[in-house]
């Protein structure tokens, strides 16, 4: 996403100015303390300001503060709820879920469906037209666009279908972020700066989405009377979300608290715990439609093909991914263990 401040020209220009304000009077107390005698030194002083001039209008451009845009609020919300609608819209569409049955779309590699997972910061980005004379492509240049992307790729290992920054998570709304669900705290792959990453816990299996269709008039109608409220009243995203339970939330946030802390033996039991009841709310709940007993596919003991794959579909991704990496280190945190671990894969 993006928000514009101002397009380079303009942002400079204000830059400058209010840069001169700040150092005129420290320019005019430096040229009290010299001597007209002695000009060599006034010209030493004078470079002396000019380059702590550059140099704090350089960090005073690095360090604005999305926070303190106004509208920055809103405008995330409505960014995120953009992506939420999207995710509802793909298993809305009549033409896209047709594909499901072209024969020639499936053919040799199986059911053919098509599905989106997204990735959220916020940032700085430079706009512009990068390319050559043969191909030149509008797009947007910045460490928080490969954030963004790093995020979106990082679906995959966690298993949800959107995953946001700590940036874009501070910019939402209350509401907003009582909603989301904090999943880990990681580096990526380019940076040393260790964030929370979070996401909303979005699934279609199960959910009607054609029930809750509306025109695109009432839609952009919702989207002009748009209030906070809207997290918890939107029939959309409350139906995406509707297989998450007060139980699973309070035993994933144990299991996450241990894990963070290193107490991963624990941790583990804790994430199986919450697994097990994701999975639990999915068949009494009638989420999924599938042939075996209940019992067989909640049992450990039953590891054919059929049952791990039903598994897999009904538990919860994250805690899944969590075990996982625990179990591949032995169940017990390195020495250097300091609450945080990096994604490696991009």
């Amino acid at each position: 996403m993006v928000y514009r401040i101002g397009d380079f020209k303009d942002v400079k220009k204000k830059r400058e100015t209010a840069a001169n304000v700040i150092f005129s009077q420290e320019k005019q107390s430096g040229t009290r303390l010299a001597t007209l005698k002695n000009r060599k030194s006034q010209h030493r002083r004078k470079n002396t300001l000019i380059r702590r001039r550059n140099k704090q209008t350089n960090i005073g451009m690095d360090t604005v503060q999305l926070a303190s845009l106004p509208g920055i609020t809103t405008f995330t919300d409505r960014a995120l709820i953009g992506m939420l609608k999207s995710f509802a819209g793909i298993y809305r569409d009549r033409r896209l879920l047709n594909w499901k049955n072209d024969f020639r779309l499936g053919a040799g590699v199986g059911a053919f469906s098509v599905d989106m997972i997204f990735g959220m910061d916020a940032g700085w980005a430079v706009e512009g037209a990068v390319g050559s004379g043969y191909k030149i492509d509008a797009t947007y240049l910045s460490p928080h666009v490969n954030m963004a992307s790093r995020m979106m790729s990082a679906c995959k290992q966690y298993g949800v279908s959107i995953l946001l920054s700590q940036a874009v998570e501070e910019l939402l709304s209350q509401p907003a972020r009582s909603k989301l669900r904090h999943l880990d705290t990681v580096t990526v792959k380019g940076s040393s700066v260790k964030q929370r990453i979070f996401t909303y816990d979005a699934r279609h299996v199960g959910v009607d989405f054609f029930l809750f269709e509306r025109s695109p008039d009432q839609a952009d109608l919702d989207s002009d009377r748009y209030t906070p409220n809207i997290w918890n009243i939107d029939q959309d995203l409350k139906a995406m979300r509707q297989h998450i339970t007060e139980d699973f939330e309070e035993v994933f946030k144990d299991g996450r608290r241990k894990y963070l802390s290193g107490n991963w033996k624990e941790a583990i039991e804790c994430f199986r715990e919450a697994d097990k009841i994701m999975i639990t709310t999915m068949i009494e709940e009638g989420y999924l439609e599938f042939n075996l007993s209940s019992a067989r596919v909640l049992s450990n003991d039953n590891e054919n093909e059929e049952t791990i794959r039903l598994r897999q579909e009904m538990g919860d991704g994250p805690c899944r991914c969590l075990i996982s990496f625990m179990e591949r280190e032995g169940g017990t945190p390195p020495k250097n263990w300091k609450g945080y671990r990096p994604l490696t894969s991009k």
